[in-house]
C-alpha cells in the first residue's frame, strides 16, 4: 500500500483491534427521551415506536446503513465533521477530550468551544460517553468518547472521500502529488515497479506510470475477478462507471468489494473506488464509481482485452458540404429567395434546390434539412443578406466563398458549429469540453480506426481531472447561484453528447469517417481533410507521379482522389454533375453542368486547364470542342442603376460635355441630347455642378 503524505489526510492505517463498542451496546445506555430524539434526527418521519427496543432497532438500521449516514453527515459543519475524524483515527474508533485539545488541528477553538463541539455529535448520534461502558476498559477514564463500530466503519468507507480534490480523483498526477512530495517520488515508483530508479517531478513519474508496460506490472496486483469489471468500466464507460449504471446496464457488474478493489486500485496507482459528488460542478453525479485514472485509461484498453472496432461498412463526404454550400450560394445569386411576412423561408424554395444537393442524392440528408443549415451557416457569417423587399440576396463575403482557401471554409464550419452547440446543447461546460475533444483528435494517427466513443471519453475524462484548475466550481456558482440549472448532466451523457457531436457535425463537414455495425455507428477516424483542419501534420506518403482524372469520350471523369484532392472536387463539382463518390469519384459533363458554371464566373478555358493538369490521359477531342460550343451559347447582359439626364438641345449636352468636373461622372452619351451619368452622384450635388453652365434639373422630374 502506498502511504500518504500526512496522517491526517486520511484514516490510519492500523488495525482497529479491539474492534470497540456495539452501536446496539451504545443505544442500550441511552434514555428513551435521548432515543426519541435520535429517531427524530436519524429519521424524521412518522411516530417514534414507544418500545425502547423497538427504538434501539430502528436506530440500529438507519445509523449502519450508508446511504443514511452519508445524508446525516451532510448536516454537520466543517468543523464537525473535523472532530468526528479525530475519533475515527483512535483505536477503537474513540480518544479522549485531552487528546483533542492537546491536538494542533483543533488549536484555534477554545475548551468551552470544543466541548460544545463534542455535545453537538452526541446530540447527533455520531459520539458516545465511552465511561462505563465497553466492559469496564474505559470505567476509570474522564471525558472518553467513541464511535460506534458499526457507525464507524460505514463513515470510514467514505469520510475521507470529500478530502480529495476531482484532480486527485480522476487523475494519476494528482494523486501522485497528494501521496508524496517530489523528493520521495523515487522511492513510492520504486516500490510499485520492484526497482531503482529516478524521476525528476511528478509529470515524470506520471509518465513513466502510464506506459503501456509499467501499467501492466502494476495490473497483475488487481486480483484477476476483477478484470472483466474493469473491462467494462473501461470500453463502456470510459473508465468512469457509477455503481447505478453498472447496476442498472451491466447485468452481473453492478456488484463489488468496495474495500478490496479500492485498496488493489490504489495500492497500484490505477484508480479508486469512492462516492463521488459533482454537484457544485455542474455536474449530476452523486454516486459510488470506479474510477480508472484519465493517464492509464488507453493502455487499459488494450491490456484488458478490449476488442478493435468492427466495421461491416464505412461513410466518408469529404468536402461535398463545401461543394453544396457553393450551390447555395450559385441558386442565391441567380434566384433570389422570398421570405414570407414572418422572415420564414418559402417551401417552394427549399424544393428547387433539393435535387441540386450532393449531400441530398449520395448521403440520404433531408434535402429541407440542410437547406436550412446552409442558410443559416450563410446567414451567420454574412454571406447572403435579408433585403427591404423580404428576399435573400448574396453579399460580397458570398461572391468571395469560392476564391476561399479550403483551409479557411473548414474553420468557419467549425466555429459556426461549435457556437450552435455551446449555445444550445451543453451552454455551460460546452466550450472547455469541446476544446479538450478537439485536441484528443488532433493525437489521433490519421486513419487509425478507434470505438466511437473513445475520443469523447478521454476528454471528458481530461475535464473532470482539470475541474479545479478550470475554475469550474466558482463559475458554476455564479452563474447558477439564484437560479436553477435544469438538466444537468452526468459524466456519461456529457461524453455522449461530445460524441454525437463528432459523428453528425465533423462527419457531415468530413474531418471525420464513421465505421457502421449493424447499421449503428462504432468506429471513426481522423481524415486528411479533418487532418489539415486541426492542424496536424500529415506523414509524408510516397511520392506518386500519376494523375488523379480520368476523362473519356464520353463525357465520363473519374477521380481517384488522395489526400491532396479536396480542392480539385470542389472544383469538379462546379462544372461537372457528380455520379457517385465511392472509392472513385464518378462525374458526367453535361451542357447543363457547363452552362451553369459558365453563368457563375467560369470560363472555358478555366474548365479545360483544370481537366487537363489532372488528367492521366489527353483529353478527347469531341470533349474539348463540346465544353467550347455549350459555354459559347451563354451570353451574358450587363446591369446597372444609372441617372438619366435628357436635354432640349444637343448645345446643352455638349455644355455639359465640357466640364471637366462634370465629365468624371458622365457613363456614356445615348445620343446627341441624353447623357448617362453616375448613380452615386446625389441630385443636390449634380444640380450644383450644372448651375455655373447655366443648366438647371427640370424640378417636374422629382
Amino acid at each position: 500500500m502506498v502511504s500518504r503524505k500526512s496522517s491526517s489526510t486520511g484514516p490510519s492505517t492500523g488495525n482497529h483491534a479491539p474492534r470497540g463498542v456495539a452501536l446496539e451496546v451504545a443505544l442500550e445506555h441511552k434514555e428513551l427521551r435521548e432515543l426519541r430524539e435520535l429517531l427524530s434526527f436519524w429519521d424524521g418521519h412518522g411516530e417514534p415506536p414507544e418500545n425502547q427496543v423497538k427504538l434501539i432497532s430502528e436506530l440500529r438500521r438507519r445509523m449502519s446503513g450508508e446511504k443514511t449516514v452519508r445524508k446525516r453527515v451532510k448536516f454537520l459543519s466543517k468543523k464537525l465533521v473535523d472532530l468526528l475524524k479525530f475519533f475515527l483515527r483512535g483505536e477503537g474508533y474513540r480518544a479522549e477530550l485531552g487528546h483533542v485539545t492537546g491536538s494542533k488541528t483543533f488549536a484555534y477553538l477554545s475548551p468551552f468551544e470544543l466541548k460544545a463541539a463534542v455535545n453537538a455529535l452526541i446530540k447527533r448520534g455520531f459520539l458516545f460517553e465511552a465511561n462505563g461502558q465497553d466492559n469496564g476498559r474505559a470505567k476509570n477514564k474522564l471525558d472518553t468518547f467513541l464511535v460506534p463500530c458499526e457507525l464507524g466503519d460505514v463513515l470510514q468507507a467514505f469520510i475521507w472521500d470529500d478530502d480529495r480534490s476531482v484532480e486527485e480523483i480522476f487523475s494519476l498526477r494528482g494523486q501522485l502529488a497528494r501521496l508524496v512530495d517530489r523528493g520521495d517520488l523515487d522511492a513510492l515508483v520504486g516500490r510499485l515497479l520492484k526497482r531503482e530508479l529516478h524521476v525528476a517531478d511528478h509529470a515524470e513519474a506520471t509518465e513513466l506510470l502510464a506506459q503501456k508496460v509499467t501499467v501492466a506490472e502494476r495490473l497483475a496486483g488487481v486480483p484477476e475477478s476483477y478484470h472483466p469489471l474493469l473491462a467494462v468500466v473501461v470500453q463502456s464507460y470510459g473508465g468512469i462507471g457509477s455503481r447505478t449504471e453498472l447496476r442498472k446496464n451491466e447485468k452481473g457488474h453492478g456488484r463489488w468489494n468496495r474495500k478490496e478493489l479500492q485498496t488493489a486500485l490504489e495500492g497500484n496507482l490505477l484508480g479508486t473506488v469512492r462516492h463521488v459528488s459533482l454537484g457544485e460542478f455542474g455536474i449530476h453525479q452523486f454516486d459510488e464509481m470506479i474510477v480508472l485514472y484519465a493517464e492509464v485509461v488507453e493502455p487499459l484498453r488494450e491490456l484488458l482485452g478490449v476488442k478493435e472496432p468492427e466495421i461491416s461498412m464505412q461513410r466518408s463526404l469529404g468536402v461535398d458540404l463545401i461543394s453544396d454550400i457553393s450551390a447555395f450560394l450559385s441558386h442565391v445569386e441567380h434566384n433570389p429567395i422570398k421570405l414570407t411576412l414572418s422572415g420564414k423561408i418559402y417551401r417552394t424554395a427549399v424544393r428547387k434546390l433539393e435535387d441540386q444537393f450532393i449531400l441530398t442524392r449520395t448521403s440520404g440528408f433531408s434535402g429541407e434539412w440542410l437547406f436550412q443549415y446552409l442558410y443559416d451557416f450563410c446567414h451567420t457569417q454574412s454571406m447572403i443578406a435579408r433585403t427591404d423587399e423580404r428576399s435573400v440576396e448574396l453579399t460580397i463575403k458570398g461572391r468571395s466563398w469560392d476564391r476561399t482557401p479550403l483551409d479557411t471554409k473548414l474553420t468557419r464550419l467549425l466555429k459556426f458549429s461549435v457556437m450552435n452547440w455551446t449555445a444550445s446543447t451543453e451552454p455551460f461546460h460546452g466550450e472547455q469540453l469541446l476544446e479538450l475533444y478537439l485536441d484528443r483528435l488532433r493525437e489521433l494517427p490519421p486513419g487509425k480506426w478507434v470505438h466511437i466513443d473513445e475520443p469523447a471519453f478521454d476528454a471528458r475524462n481530461r475535464y473532470l481531472a482539470a475541474l479545479d484548475n478550470l475554475g469550474v466550481r466558482d463559475r458554476f456558482q455564479s452563474r447558477y447561484q439564484f437560479a436553477q440549472q435544469s438538466g444537468m448532466r452526468d459524466p456519461q451523457q456529457l461524453a455522449k453528447a461530445l460524441s454525437t457531436w463528432g459523428r453528425e457535425r465533423l462527419f457531415l463537414f468530413g474531418l471525420l469517417d464513421v465505421g457502421l455495425l449493424d447499421n449503428r455507428p462504432s468506429a471513426m477516424r481522423l481524415t486528411p481533410l479533418g487532418a489539415k483542419a486541426l492542424g496536424v501534420e500529415m506523414p509524408e506518403g510516397e511520392a506518386t507521379d500519376d494523375a488523379p482524372l480520368v476523362v473519356n469520350p464520353d463525357f465520363e471523369v473519374i477521380l481517384f482522389p488522395n489526400a491532396d484532392s479536396y480542392d480539385l472536387i470542389t472544383e469538379l463539382d462546379h462544372f461537372a454533375e457528380r455520379v457517385s463518390s465511392d472509392s472513385a469519384y464518378r462525374y458526367k459533363l453535361t451542357e447543363a453542368s457547363i452552362e451553369k458554371a459558365v453563368a457563375d464566373g467560369m470560363q472555358a478555358a478555366d474548365i479545360l486547364r483544370t481537366l487537363s493538369e489532372h488528367s492521366r490521359v489527353e483529353i478527347p477531342q469531341n470533349v474539348i470542342y463540346s465544353i467550347g460550343q455549350w459555354a459559347e451559347k451563354v451570353k451574358f447582359v450587363s446591369h446597372a442603376q444609372v441617372t438619366l439626364l435628357r436635354g432640349r438641345s444637343k448645345e446643352v449636352v455638349d455644355r455639359m460635355l465640357h466640364d471637366e468636373e462634370l465629365r468624371r461622372h458622365v457613363v456614356e452619351r445615348l445620343s446627341p441630347t441624353a447623357l448617362i451619368v453616375s448613380s452615386a452622384l446625389p441630385r443636390d450635388e449634380l444640380a450644383a455642378l450644372l448651375e455655373p453652365l447655366g443648366v438647371f434639373l427640370d424640378e417636374s422630374d422629382g
